[in-house]
């Protein structure tokens, strides 16, 4: 390290004081979790932000030195290796295997603590770190104010480029990119929801929405102008994009490969990958996790099972010519939804006319009239303050009747993708996914490696296999694929929910997120009261009207009873309560988990 003497000895100093601080302070080391299958092809990575010494000082991002001092002990005393994205590189190419027990360290945002505290620490346990900085927070002169969020902030709370290229130089921190400005949020819709920038087409009341072809040249503008900004300051060009937010799509991801990048950090689940470089998966942690938690993100439960509550909502019943009284209605069911302790909303994407057929559309799409531009604002709203999942309802063959013409399905399917935040989409219409799996599905057969688990990252990379071969397999809903394809490609990391046809269903569907069984609310149940239930099956109540909230509070808990873990209904009436939330929610709610008896 090329550092002066007395930088040199304070840095060192800083780093055993905190050591001898933080080790007497530190909780027993958690057990450690069993290695992984295949773990020399994947590695662990995690995010973390700002570090504070006390307590009071945390915000929802930050950790205390004693509990990363913590975890860095942790992983020495368990054989984990830190690695660089040298090491990374290295074992793409075959050259040198990454060890089983592996693990990146990232840090995001240039805080001052970054050279403070992770540096020191870095340096006394020889971990190397990849830090991302975003370009506009390190350009005002000191003693100015930084725009972060939705505040101003002191320049002073970021790094400075002498102490970026000081860390630089000892050869344990890698510089990463964090976008030049994309580090906000933009209007992206008529009602002024804030969403990231760089996956959110501007809305600009008066003119409308930012074209494509403006947002794919502002994405590389800002790209291409935070990578000279660190070249120019560091002497080097990134090499690594970690995304803000983890958000990304198609067309960020082709302008970083264009000015060659070699790495993309994300914040989808599951391990990274060396063979998708520009997907490395990484759990942010937040709200100072316990060293048990980040412990456990090392090596995520590739079975891990899921509680889900799903309710279908027609943005129809919260829409009126009055903004403010549609803002009411849905106000009032976004609390609706928080009493029912609802996961996931099932919104139709769509408008139908008497005849049920697809009329228009509840946002901008090139193909279909405007009902009402409000399914953006439905999706941010439930996501951000009933804190659920939006999934779109958007059959594909229903939209080939309404639209005629394959072509003219597919762009429906990309407007819905860059124009809604969504987290996955309900694939309704077909029995194509109705394949018995007895063992490594057929369909699968040259991808041997492809382990029959169930957690969101295995099924995903299930569901690329088949898209990757349309043309050649057999008994698959092409449409339907191009459907959902058009969909991740927009909102890559999209959840696949499937309606299993009514027949019995003994297992969730291996290429489905959300396998949904369904059943009529008043069905008898008496010849399957006794007979277990895959708790990885989710039964959906439908029917003509919204279920009586008694009868589904009953249907509920034996179904719970029985094994039964999520569930949902399908339709539901949010004006007029209907099931009443009041007395269906102690059954059905996914945050107050009723007793089995």
């Amino acid at each position: 390290m090329n550092t002066s003497p007395p930088a040199n000895k304070a840095i060192r100093t800083l780093a055993i004081s905190l050591l001898l601080l933080c080790l007497a302070a530190r909780p027993a080391l958690a057990q450690q979790p069993s290695p992984a299958s295949g773990s020399a092809a994947t590695f662990a990575t995690v995010g973390l932000h700002d570090v504070v010494d006390a307590a009071g000082d945390l915000d929802d991002d930050a950790v205390t030195a004693d509990r990363l001092v913590s975890f860095f002990d942790w992983l020495r005393g368990n054989d984990w290796t830190a690695i660089s994205l040298d090491d990374i590189a290295r074992a793409g190419r075959g050259e040198k295997a990454l060890p089983a027990k592996a693990v990146l360290i990232t840090f995001d945002d240039g805080y001052r603590s970054l050279y403070t505290r992770v540096y020191p620490l870095a340096l006394a346990y020889g971990f190397p770190i990849v830090a991302a900085l975003v370009g506009e927070w390190m350009a005002p002169p000191a003693g100015s104010m930084v725009r972060y969020g939705d505040r101003a902030v002191p320049r002073e709370r970021f790094i400075t480029w002498d102490q970026a290229r000081e860390m630089q130089r000892s050869g344990l921190v890698e510089f990463a990119l964090h976008s030049q400005s994309l580090h906000a949020e933009v209007v992206g819709n008529p009602q002024g929801n804030t969403m990231p920038a760089a996956v959110t087409r501007r809305y600009t009341p008066g003119m409308g929405y930012q074209s494509e072809a403006d947002f794919a040249a502002g994405v590389r503008a800002d790209l291409a102008a935070g990578r000279a900004s660190l070249q120019r300051e560091l002497g080097r060009a990134p090499r690594a994009l970690v995304w803000p937010y983890g958000r990304y799509d198609g067309i960020g991801m082709q302008a970083a490969r264009d000015l060659g990048f070699a790495f993309a950090l994300v914040l989808d689940q599951g391990p990274s990958r060396l063979d998708q470089p520009f997907r490395l998966a990484r759990l942010l942690h937040r709200h100072n996790p316990p060293l048990p938690d980040l412990v456990q993100s090392l090596r995520p439960d590739p079975n891990e099972r899921r509680l889900d509550r799903l309710v279908c909502l027609d943005p129809a019943a919260l829409w009126t010519d009055n903004a403010e009284a549609s803002n009411e209605r849905l106000g009032l069911a976004i609390e609706r939804v928080r009493a029912l302790g609802v996961t996931g909303l099932v919104v139709d994407a769509v408008r139908r006319d008497p005849q049920g057929q697809i009329s228009a559309a509840w946002f901008p799409a090139r193909e279909l009239p405007l009902a009402g531009d409000w399914l953006s604002r439905i999706a941010w709203q439930m996501a951000t303050r009933a804190g659920v999942k939006v999934y779109a309802r958007l059959p594909h063959r229903e939209a080939l009747a309404a639209l005629g013409d394959d072509a003219r399905v597919q762009r429906l399917y990309e407007d819905l993708g860059a124009k809604v935040p969504l987290d996955g989409w309900l694939l309704e219409d077909t029995q194509a996914l109705a394949m018995r799996f007895d063992g490594p599905p057929p369909l699968f057969a040259h991808r041997p490696g492809i382990p029959l688990a169930w957690s969101s990252w295995v099924i995903r990379e299930r569901r690329q296999s088949v898209l990757a071969d349309l043309g050649r397999a057999d008994g698959i809903d092409a449409p339907g694929w191009r459907a959902f394809a058009a969909l991740d490609a927009a909102r890559p990391g999209l959840e696949l929910l499937w309606v299993a046809p009514r027949h019995p269903v003994a297992a969730p569907h291996p290429l489905a997120d959300i396998t949904l069984v369904p059943r009529g609310v008043h069905d008898p149940v008496a010849e399957d009261r006794l007979s277990p239930v895959d708790p990885m099956l989710l039964r959906w109540f439908t029917g003509v009207a919204p279920p009586d909230a008694r009868v589904l509070a009953r249907q509920a808990l034996d179904f719970q009873r029985r094994g039964g873990v999520s569930l949902g209904w399908c339709p539901d009436d949010p004006v007029a309560d209907r099931p009443e939330a009041a007395i269906a929610a102690p059954a059905v709610s996914g945050s107050i988990f009723p007793v089995r008896r």
